[in-house]
């Protein structure tokens, strides 16, 4: 899209960033929506919405229509899905919550690891239009089987009133770290997402060497997800939470190492994968640990506003600095000051409710 509209960096990044925001953003709405009615209906209308949103988008003659197709279409249908997808997980599952959760944030690995390389496949064969409408079938077909089948979690207590919840919650310090580590996270995590096809290409890597450098995030992705969460019981999951963001300074200083070393721009990505996966699988149970279930889903979609608030900073910051300063370095220095500063930061996150003093629990 970028070379057929004759685009910057920066504005079609934005339209990633719009979609990030709505995609997790729209929790605070969503999460209380499935708390209250259950998550049916928001899979089913959150996938219609998604295929809606591909299949117009392929149609359109600009980056600015394509933020409103793609960003507010595929936004807003992510965003109805997301924070119900963990609500659910957090209901039916106590004993082995995480690893539940863990399951859950596989998903989204597992689609990273198989849907880059099919999309990179497709857009070679048949441009970026049809590969958005082939897109936008695969889309409705998948989130119709998941509407068929997801089921409401039993014998939970009816949730608080959602505004007062988050009001609550949000006043505590423990999710004010929290959210702040999340924030600092998601702005230096989605900056490598929103760049590491395009700077890889400015490299000299070919385009599908540099899509398979995004399916070997989504598969390393998989390993910290199920791997960190697997081990919840004998570790506490907030320890474990920032153990993943101590790696990600690591892995930025490895992708400012490494130019065209297409060896080290895979262990970049492998870093930087298990770290993210770590992060995405363990926040929600962090959010349960410190908050409780009754309500999660209110508490989560607050959580998750973080990571939007990120997307729309990080990948639009990181395309302006790329097309100020023609070149790699900048974008990449800033996603490593920010991830340093996400881990100093979740050093003052609780273990327990018990460990701070203005936790709010139902």
């Amino acid at each position: 899209m970028t070379e057929e509209f004759d685009a910057s960096r920066g504005s079609t990044a934005l339209m990633f960033g719009v979609t990030l925001l709505l995609f997790f953003g729209l929790g605070v709405v969503s999460g209380p929506l499935a708390d209250r009615f259950g998550p049916r209906r928001l899979m089913a209308a959150g996938g219609l919405l998604i295929g809606g949103g591909l299949a117009l988008t392929s149609h359109v003659n600009s980056v600015a229509e394509g933020c409103l197709t793609y960003g507010i279409g595929v936004g807003v249908g992510g965003g109805l899905v997301v924070t119900p997808l963990y609500v659910i997980a957090g209901g039916w599952f106590v004993r082995r919550r995480a690893v539940a959760m863990g399951l859950v944030a596989a998903g989204n690995g597992l689609g990273t690891l198989i849907l880059v390389p099919l999309a990179e496949r497709l857009i070679d064969n048949d441009g970026w239009r049809s590969a958005y409408r082939t897109l936008a079938v695969v889309d409705v077909v998948l989130f119709g089987v998941v509407a068929l089948v997801v089921a409401r979690p039993p014998g939970l207590l009816p949730p608080p009133p959602a505004l007062a919840r988050m009001r609550a919650v949000a006043t505590t310090s423990a999710f004010q770290r929290m959210f702040g580590a999340g924030l600092l996270f998601s702005v230096s995590l989605f900056i490598a997402f929103g760049f590491i096809v395009d700077f890889a290409t400015d490299d000299g890597i070919s385009s599908r060497g540099a899509s398979l450098l995004v399916g070997i995030t989504g598969a390393a992705s998989i390993v910290g997800r199920l791997g960190l969460a697997g081990i919840s019981h004998r570790v506490s999951a907030p320890r474990l939470l920032k153990i993943s963001l101590a790696a990600q300074p690591f892995a930025f200083a490895l992708w400012l190492a490494a130019g065209g070393n297409y060896a080290l721009l895979v262990a970049f990505v492998i870093v930087l994968g298990t770290s993210y996966g770590g992060f995405v699988a363990l926040a929600p149970e962090v959010t349960a640990v410190l908050f409780g279930v009754v309500g999660l889903g209110a508490v989560m979609g607050l959580q998750f506003l973080a990571a939007g608030l990120g997307g729309l900073i990080g990948p639009p910051l990181a395309g302006w600095l790329a097309d100020t300063t023609s070149g790699r370095t900048a974008p990449i220095v800033l996603a490593l000051v920010v991830s340093v500063v996400a881990f100093v930061l979740s050093l003052a996150i609780p273990e327990s409710a018990a460990d701070d003093a203005t936790a709010v629990t139902p």
